[in-house]
């Protein structure tokens, strides 16, 4: 399988799409005015115990304090909020290494184990989500290229993607060779096949990496930041360079410098593959991803034989239903059922990494009556998600055809992080909000510039956004009209839907 990710850069975002066959797989974006904060390990003080649901809310200096489950703090911890005991009640999934389930509820009562007013370190992962805040875990892990250190536990795992048992054993024990005495750590999907030499670099730097985070939490008073992750274009890149990845590209100078320097050190025998793209026409549009980014947020996705799934992300969970559509079939109900189920399975493997649907999600497949069918759909869909990053689990087929899977959620979705709720329909629907509205009104005027050389813009917009453009974003259009030396008006348009622009060149 070809698989190529395109980094696309500009004063507002960092968008990353994940390419394989020359087909969108995933796609993520990243705010310049938003730090990415999964991954980062903090010194927090514990502000409240509660013991009736075995939690604890720590202060680690952000808005809201963050929810520690007692399962992600045992087994218990050191005077500096390090583990005590050789053994970790569960591993985390780091950069879409799985290594084993959450074990049985740990024996002890949360008020066994911290006390109020305590200080504690701890590592985010999973940011806040509607009314839900930020999940820490003091079961901290530090991503490599081949390890993930687990510099508190004495655990030791291998990928799920590596399934000869031979490497697995040969792999796990040197890991153990190399580690300190009381660490552990999970052998990455790179790792297959690589040498003493090449784990030993990746554990040299990792340790190096924990004492700085140690001697910072000695060193630094609560709550605060010890350490804070690479950005995500940086983690995709140390994810994918090693898997199948074969090529790389951007179209940012600075941004392809610093992934350069990055790879150097990470895989220097991967730098080869980094392409710089330089011309006028916007990357994604070169590739033509647009219209499927764009597409992103339709509910109703249109499968290759006629039919369709529909996609609803409710509070609670997500739910997705099939139907055959426009699809008639040739031979009986039962085939053309089969045929449509099996199309649905692999295009909503591919919707949950595009649009990191995450949580629990129902999928209402169309009934078959034929049990070899539904055995060969389950082995269908499994197949799809073994290209998944993120940890899925499946459940069996119910009586009503219904299957119910979870998916490890990180972040928002794409839907949770570029809408808000539409004031049109009563706040039952989503539009895409002001800011990603804004950057799409400057992106625009930065493609007429590049595309058509215009000295002199005029846009269009909900006068809602031209209000917010002049009060708060006057700075940044002055700054595109110095760098395109081209005038750029932005007009309130009465008549307009919130997210049209129209546009208007000479």
């Amino acid at each position: 399988m070809q698989r190529q990710i395109l980094v696309s850069a500009d004063d507002y975002e960092i968008r990353i799409a994940v390419l394989e066959n020359s087909k969108l797989a995933e796609y993520a974006i990243e705010r310049r005015d938003e730090q990415r904060i999964v991954g980062n390990i903090y010194k927090g003080i514990v502000t409240s115990i509660i013991p009736g649901i075995e939690a604890a809310f720590i202060d680690i200096g952000l808005p809201r304090n963050a929810f520690l489950y007692v399962n992600d703090l045992y087994p218990q911890l050191d005077e500096y909020g390090y583990f005590t005991e050789d053994e970790s009640a569960f591993t985390e999934e780091t950069g879409g290494e799985e290594t084993s389930a959450k074990p049985d509820p740990t024996p002890y009562a949360i008020t066994d184990l911290i006390q109020e007013q305590q200080q504690i370190n701890v590592q985010l992962y999973k940011e806040p989500i509607g009314a839900k805040g930020s999940r820490v875990t003091t079961n901290i892990s530090l991503p490599g290229r081949y390890l993930v250190l687990l510099p508190c536990t004495s655990h030791v795992g291998v990928s799920r993607r590596i399934e000869d048992l031979e490497e697995r054993e040969r792999l796990k024990n040197l890991a153990e060779a190399l580690l300190p005495d009381g660490m552990g750590a999970i052998v990455r999907t790179a790792g297959k096949d690589m040498g003493d030499e090449e784990f030993r670099n990746d554990l040299d730097y990792l340790l190096k990496e924990w004492e700085r985070i140690q001697h910072r939490s000695e060193t630094t008073g609560a709550p605060s930041l010890i350490y804070q992750i690479p950005g995500m274009v940086f983690l995709l890149i140390l994810d994918l360079i090693s898997d199948g990845i074969e090529e790389l590209v951007v179209d940012d100078p600075q941004l392809y410098t610093e992934v350069v320097e990055y790879v150097k050190k990470q895989a220097p025998n991967a730098v080869h593959k980094i392409t710089f793209y330089d011309d006028s026409t916007p990357i994604f549009r070169t590739y033509g991803l647009e219209t499927d980014i764009n597409n992103l947020r339709s509910r109703k996705v249109w499968l290759k034989c006629g039919g369709y799934i529909v996609i609803d992300e409710t509070e609670a969970m997500t739910v997705i239903d099939v139907n055959t559509g426009r699809y008639l079939g040739k031979h009986n109900l039962e085939e053309t059922v089969f045929r449509t189920n099996m199309d649905a399975a692999g295009e909503i493997a591919r919707q949950l990494r595009m649009r990191n649907l995450g949580g629990i999600i129902i999928v209402d497949f169309i009934d078959m009556r034929e049990k070899d069918h539904q055995d060969q759909l389950m082995a269908h869909l499994v197949e799809h998600l073994k290209r998944d990053r993120s940890r899925t689990h499946l459940y069996p087929l119910t009586e009503l055809g219904l299957l119910q899977m979870t998916r490890k959620r990180v972040r928002k979705s794409l839907n949770k992080s570029t809408t808000q709720p539409c004031p049109y329909c009563k706040r039952e629907g989503f539009i895409l909000s002001s800011e990603t509205m804004i950057i799409k009104i400057f992106r625009t005027f930065e493609e007429i510039c590049k595309e058509e050389n215009a000295k002199s813009v005029t846009l269009r917009v909900h006068p809602r956004l031209a209000s917010k453009i002049k009060e708060d974003y006057a700075e940044q259009q002055e700054a595109l009209q110095t760098r395109y030396n081209a005038s750029l008006k932005i007009l309130p348009g009465a008549d307009l839907h919130f997210e049209q622009i129209v546009e208007e060149i000479s």
